[in-house]
């Protein structure tokens, strides 16, 4: 590394472990600003060098939990979800290390890293500033990536590539329209965190539009939806449909006005629409080419009735090849796939998980999204104000991202698989809160319980000693 990088990362990272040693939860903070910002490493001289900087914040935010004074007297988080989640990290870490050894630590990294995010979270809970500095956050990053990927179409590929933008990673075309990706490693990622960013701050402005944040978020959207359009990217529009219809169902009944608008307006759009947009939208040979491979996973689980092991495809098994065949690099993963270079990529996060742990590992992992959704509905019902209506729009996303999975690897797609456990373990610390305030309440109004100080003090006073 550049010793001059390396000394101005110390000189950063010293104030920085004061902050998160008074107050670690501003380590996730942190991390969920400038995760969507991430992909802007590949035009930053030497950008690659800093690529580890998620997993350094997040381990330091995580020491900083046992060290700090802020740690005392938590209410911890709600979390049933839990068990499901360690099943299914230890059957996933297990089947690891037995398929490739000690190699089997870096599948284990890309697939559950981030699953620390609730233990910091555990130890350090989100108070409800910390979670509207959350949302905000969201709302902010949304806006402000889907304005660059508008941008992106002005400027044109060839100016991206004038920055240190490369056609074999980032820059996609199709037919004859940029797939913008914004400040992202590429459309996918950009695509679904702007759905899910529509998707949570929605939620949140509809509960109180007066709030001048929540009116520039809800007059920003259309910017935002056709920043996530011209990404080309079907999951996405998949997810935000089925993300406002599930809020339509549960609390909003506006939004099915605007569904029905959308509708009207959607075929006179395609009319108009010159053919290098429309032809893409609709082309089928990807989902076809998608089938094909499904099919054929699928006749596999004869074989391997408990999976092949975590790292066999997907991200891992491509970093892998990665490093046994460096000339990848150079290479779409279509063509190295096609080449025989690297595993097949499956573009389903479900046929991925069973691949790897077959359905005994699917049907946990099934368990995990079903009770971390279950929780935010419950949530949703319970909490009054933002945080009702916050946990209501994780809810949603959390259906959205299942349902976009079908199409994407969701769950491993940098930075969605971060924010799917920083809202997940959010939302939990919202209700446990919720529910130490209401029990200490109810204390404090029953007329036949004593004060809590009054306990206190009765249970420590000093008595004479009997002779």
């Amino acid at each position: 590394m550049n010793p001059a990088i390396l000394l101005l990362g110390v000189m950063a990272a010293s104030p920085l472990a004061v902050a998160l040693y008074r107050r670690p939860q501003r380590g996730l903070l942190l991390l969920a600003l400038l995760a969507p910002l991430h992909g802007l490493l590949a035009i930053v001289p030497n950008g690659q060098s800093l690529a580890g900087w998620k997993e350094g914040l997040i381990l330091l935010t995580l020491l900083c939990t046992f060290v700090s004074p802020n740690r005392q007297q938590a209410v911890r988080p709600s979390m049933p979800w839990w068990p499901a989640a360690v099943a299914w990290v230890l059957m996933g870490s297990v089947s690891a290390l037995i398929l490739s050894g000690l190699g089997g630590l870096v599948s284990i990294k890309i697939t559950y890293f981030y699953a620390l995010i609730p233990v910091i979270l555990w130890r350090t809970p989100f108070t409800r500033t910390d979670r509207d500095h959350l949302v905000t956050i969201l709302m902010g990053m949304g806006i402000f990536t889907a304005a660059i990927g508008l941008l992106q179409q002005i400027v044109g590929p060839a100016y991206l590539v004038e920055l240190g933008y490369s056609y074999t990673e980032q820059i996609r075309i199709t037919g004859s329209l940029l797939r913008s990706f914004s400040t992202f490693t590429g459309p996918f990622a950009f695509a679904l965190f702007v759905s899910m960013s529509l998707i949570i701050g929605i939620s949140v402005s509809l509960a109180d539009p007066k709030r001048l944040r929540n009116k520039i978020f809800l007059a920003a959207t259309p910017l935002m939806i056709a920043g996530m359009g011209v990404s080309i990217v079907r999951a996405s529009y998949i997810a935000l449909a089925v993300g406002l219809f599930y809020l339509a169902i549960y609390r909003y009944r506006s939004l099915l006005v605007l569904f029905a608008g959308i509708a009207a307006a959607v075929p006179v759009a395609l009319l108009v629409a010159p053919a290098s947009v429309v032809k893409p939208l609709f082309s089928s040979y990807s989902l076809s080419e998608r089938g094909s491979g499904w099919s054929s996973t699928i006749s596999s689980l004869f074989v391997h009735p408990l999976g092949q092991g975590l790292g066999a495809t997907g991200s891992a098994a491509a970093k892998a090849a990665e490093t046994a065949h460096p000339m990848l690099n150079t290479m779409t993963i279509k063509a190295a796939t096609t080449l025989g270079l690297i595993p097949y990529q499956p573009d389903n996060y479900y046929i991925k998980v069973l691949v790897e742990l077959g359905p005994v590992g699917m049907w946990i992992f099934a368990l995990l999204l079903i009770s971390a959704a279950l929780t935010a509905l419950r949530s949703s019902r319970v909490l009054p104000g933002q945080d009702g209506a916050f946990a209501l729009g994780v809810s949603a996303s959390i259906i959205a991202a299942a349902c976009a999975s079908v199409f994407a690897t969701y769950f491993e797609i940098f930075p969605l698989d971060l924010y799917f456990w920083l809202l997940i373990g959010t939302v939990g610390c919202a209700l446990s809160q919720h529910h130490s305030v209401q029990a200490t309440t109810e204390v404090q109004e029953s007329p036949s319980a004593r004060w809590p100080s009054a306990q206190a003090e009765a249970e420590y006073r000093p008595t004479l000693a009997k002779s």
